[in-house]
């Protein structure tokens, strides 16, 4: 099948432009962003969370952390959806305090971590609308 003088010059053209979009978006990927979040997942502790941190964004020398909680979603309440037996407990209750303790802990080290990169001066958590989206949990 050949094709005519006007057709071959259109697709020319169009496959430049392909091209030239993806070189762009190419460009604009951030390959720190897997960077930071295999530094994150080599805790052990980290890693067998159930939530999972990872680098969202970098701008400057912010690294923009996924976070779990926010004003939109305390603690209690995501406790709640990874461990259903602490759903109708008590912010007083001992084992609700137990895991308080230990998702602060575990973020700290999240924070510490990224932190230890050289071109990494801030950490600031955004709520992790996507994760809580696919547990069923609609945030605005």
């Amino acid at each position: 099948m050949s094709l005519d003088r006007g057709t071959k010059i259109y697709a020319a053209v169009l496959g430049g432009i392909l091209l030239l979009v993806l070189l762009g978006w190419l460009l604009t990927l951030d390959f720190r962003l897997g960077e930071i979040d295999a530094l994150i997942q080599q805790d052990q502790q980290t890693a067998a969370y159930p939530y999972p941190f990872r680098a969202l964004d970098i701008i400057g020398t912010t690294a923009i952390i996924s976070s779990p909680r926010s004003n939109s979603m305390p603690a209690v309440r995501f406790l709640g959806i990874i461990n259903p037996s602490l759903r109708n407990k008590s912010t007083q209750d001992l084992q609700v305090i137990a895991a308080q303790k230990e998702l602060a802990a575990i973020q700290s080290k999240v924070k510490k971590r990224v932190l230890a990169r050289d071109d990494i001066d801030k950490v600031r958590w955004r709520i992790d609308k996507e994760w809580f989206s696919q547990k069923g949990v609609w945030l605005e």
